[in-house]
């Protein structure tokens, strides 16, 4: 029995033995040949790393250059806005009265447009009139011809919390000369555009 307990430690320690010599071995390293029979593929050449490098460059440069086509397009877009918002930018009145003529009329349609097409847009109303009548006169009748223009865009479908009036009265003249002509450019309502 000691003679069966001495084989084996003796088995034990050899066994010991072969396992820590084995795993203190260098790791062998790996061969193109040792990575093509495993089944895994190898990374990228330098060549496909520069293709691949280019065609990101491409679809970046590509990217770029569609935003600034829109941005472009964007700012077409809104100078063509204003310059049709320009020839909507103001209707007249005669002298001393409120009423809409028939081409004030015509205009505010077209402003509605405008504003039906532009949900997000406000506009203000500027009521001017010319240097004749006092100061609170024309203010006053300043007041009436921006409410005018006001009530006539209700009744076309515009909302009247997108629709700010206020009266200048002679506080801002388009026109300084002394003439029937310049005055009657003063007695306006004037489109502000938000």
């Amino acid at each position: 029995m000691k003679r069966y307990g001495i084989l084996l430690t003796v088995f034990m320690a050899f066994v010991l033995a072969i396992t820590l010599t084995s795993g203190c071995s260098t790791p062998k390293k790996a061969t193109k040949e040792d990575v093509t029979k495993s089944g895994t593929k190898p990374g990228p050449s330098d060549e496909e790393l520069a293709k691949q490098r280019a065609e990101q460059e491409a679809r970046e440069r590509a990217l770029r250059e569609q935003a600034i086509r829109d941005q472009e397009a964007r700012d077409r877009a809104a100078a063509a806005e204003a310059a049709s918002l320009k020839d909507l930018s103001r209707i007249y009145f005669d002298f001393d009265r409120a009423e809409l003529s028939n081409e004030a009329r015509e205009i505010l349609g077209k402003v509605a447009a405008q504003l039906k097409a532009s949900p997000k847009k406000t506009l203000t109303i500027e009521g001017n009139c010319d240097d004749r009548g006092t100061n609170e006169y024309n203010l006053a009748l300043g007041q009436q011809r921006a409410d005018a223009a006001a009530r006539y865009l209700q009744t076309l479908g515009i909302d009247r919390k997108r629709i700010k009036t206020i009266s200048y009265g002679e506080e801002r003249p388009v026109c300084s000369e002394a003439t029937e002509a310049c005055r009657h450019k003063n007695r306006n309502a004037t489109f502000v555009y938000r």
